[in-house]
């Protein structure tokens, strides 16, 4: 489509006009100007030499744009809005060689009768009110107002005023920008991406393994063999293999291979456990359900695992074993732990439900003490499609005995020396975790390049620890089944994340010694205080290895952005 030019108009020779423009009664287009398509100029303007126009400009009327002024996509001129392009200008001084070249950024907009002195940039969507005066460059979205012009707020990219600090959005278009001080930031098509962000995403981590998984699984059922057997086996040298330990047993559960490896430890009626009471409920519940007594120390406030000194003390002679948590993938203490075992005698059982694949300078979890304990529930790091467990130990000895008890305590076939329980793994379970296992150092590496981007924009941050607390990091092992952070906000921000579309999670809303099942143990609150502060304060975040960056990113602000001005 041609350009519209009205009879009452002049344009130069030389002078450009994009298809579809149209301009208007006493119009002067001069030489060698070039004006885009789509554009509008109104009665009376004037376009000087060698000015360069974008495409999708209304220019009202009576505005002279001078040469050495150039007009980026989408300008708004507003009624005879002014442009200078020299500084003091005098009718009988020759001055063309002081012009100063102005530019107007794309989509900005400039109110009726406003003046821009030259030399200076209007950023993109910024907002220039009627009869303003600008002296100085004009940020992207903002707006400005008097003589001198000064920002008044900002606007979006539609020209409506943005509310508050931080991540705010625009209420026509819901697109979102991050303010910060004298910036604002439109967020990326990423970053304004407000789909929800689960704790959690299985799908994302076992749908591109699944062809593979239904071979694995039909193995299975085509040799109709679908407890212990082959299958089991297998995985079982295999997982060892990568956790580093010379025993790996598949049994029901993670809660199952703490029975199991209490059992196998002799634990029993009026034995003793030292255990932490800031744990999923099957660490001590274990203890329980064999007639021993879960004597609960409290955790490090640092790390939340046992502080291994409490635990030296709680020691009695009806201790039978002592069963530190591996809590969210961070190995406890490794070398408090090794003293306490040399100088008690103390077999150590490790609760590494969360903490496949964590290495210590000592070892790898589930190598450092007595026994071992897994879980494969499917939210773990490595998780099964059900529940599926795992008990490690380098004593070859105990490892035979924990194979008996695993089936009845049955040695050979319906010949039993030994009481033992019912938990044996699943073929299936020992096939998918089969065809999983190898990714499980990938996923790992995914997890901790999430955790490290939280560290490094929580510290950019500069909040102040009562605010937010991140994951201590003693041990270079971790690997983060749940990134956990700590605040003295923590139900108003998951509230806040909720809202948002980020899940959350409390892990422990309440300490093992407070729950009503253990009332008989005597316990007061305030008698475990680390353990209930942790309970009160601490949120995980997702963290999986799928993640991304940019959701990690999202989730990070939008904390930060909540916990700003809170002590």
């Amino acid at each position: 489509m041609a350009a519209y030019i009205h009879p009452t108009a002049i344009v130069d020779d030389g002078a450009e006009l994009g298809d579809g423009t149209k301009v208007w009664h006493f119009v002067h287009v001069s030489t060698a100007a070039r004006i885009g398509a789509r554009c509008s100029l109104g009665q009376n303007v004037f376009v000087g030499r060698g000015v360069r126009i974008g495409n999708g400009v209304k220019i009202q009327n009576n505005v002279s744009v001078y040469e050495g002024v150039e007009i980026a996509d989408d300008v708004f001129l507003g009624p005879s809005c002014v442009f200078t392009n020299v500084n003091e200008p005098r009718a009988f001084v020759e001055r063309k060689s002081e012009y100063r070249a102005t530019k107007v950024s794309r989509g900005a907009s400039i109110g009726a009768n406003a003046t821009i002195v030259c030399g200076h940039t209007i950023g993109e969507y910024a907002f220039v009110a009627a009869g303003a005066v600008v002296t100085n460059d004009v940020p992207a979205y903002a707006l400005v107002a008097g003589v001198p012009a000064r920002r008044m707020g900002w606007v979006s990219r539609l020209g409506r005023r943005l509310r508050g600090e931080g991540v705010v959005t625009c209420p026509e278009s819901g697109e979102r920008y991050r303010i910060e001080g004298e910036r604002c930031v439109p967020l990326t098509s990423e970053e304004n991406d407000t789909s929800p962000i689960p704790l959690l995403d299985l799908t994302a981590q076992n749908g591109p393994l699944l062809p593979e998984i239904r071979v694995a699984m039909d193995r299975v059922i085509a040799k109709n063999a679908f407890i212990l057997g082959a299958e089991v086996e297998q995985f079982e040298k295999e997982v060892a293999k990568h956790i580093g330990v010379a025993h790996a047993l598949g049994v029901s559960s993670g809660t199952d291979a703490l029975l199991l490896a209490l059992m196998a430890l002799d634990v029993g009626q009026g034995d003793e456990v030292v255990t932490t009471p800031y744990s999923f409920f099957a660490t001590a519940g274990c203890v329980a359900r064999l007639g021993a007594k879960p004597v609960f120390v409290d955790v490090d406030p640092r790390t939340m695992n046992m502080d291994v000194a409490q635990a030296r003390a709680a020691i009695t002679p009806r201790t039978k074993a002592i069963l530190p948590v591996h809590l969210f993938g961070q190995p406890c203490d490794p070398e408090a732990l090794a003293a306490l075992g040399r100088e008690t005698n103390i077999p150590i059982i490790e609760d590494a439900a969360q903490a496949i694949g964590a290495t210590t300078k000592l070892g790898p979890v589930g190598g450092l003490g007595a026994v071992g304990c897994f879980s494969f529930f499917p939210s773990k790091n490595l998780g099964a499609f059900g529940d599926a467990g795992l008990v490690t130990t380098n004593d070859a000895a105990l490892a035979e005995k924990m194979k008996r008890l695993r089936a009845h305590g049955a040695h050979p076939k319906y010949f039993h020396a030994l009481i033992g329980g019912n938990f044996r793994l699943d073929a299936i379970q020992a096939a998918v975790l089969r065809v999983k296992l190898p990714h499980l150092s990938g996923w790992t590496e995914g997890r901790r390049a999430n955790a490290g981007l939280y560290d490094r924009l929580f510290a950019e941050a500069g909040l102040p620890s009562a605010a937010l607390r991140t994951p201590a990091r003693v041990e270079s092992g971790h690997i983060y089944n749940q990134y956990v952070i700590r605040t003295a906000h923590r139900d108003a921000l998951k509230k806040h994340l909720g809202e948002s579309g980020i899940a959350t999670e409390i892990y422990y809303p309440r300490p093992l010694h407070l729950q009503e099942c253990f009332a008989y143990l005597g316990h007061a609150k305030g008698a475990f205080p680390e353990s209930e502060r942790a309970a009160d304060d601490s949120l995980a975040l997702p963290v999986y290895g799928e993640l991304g960056e940019s959701r990690v990113r999202r989730i990070a602000r939008t904390v930060i952005d909540f916990l700003k001005g809170r002590g």
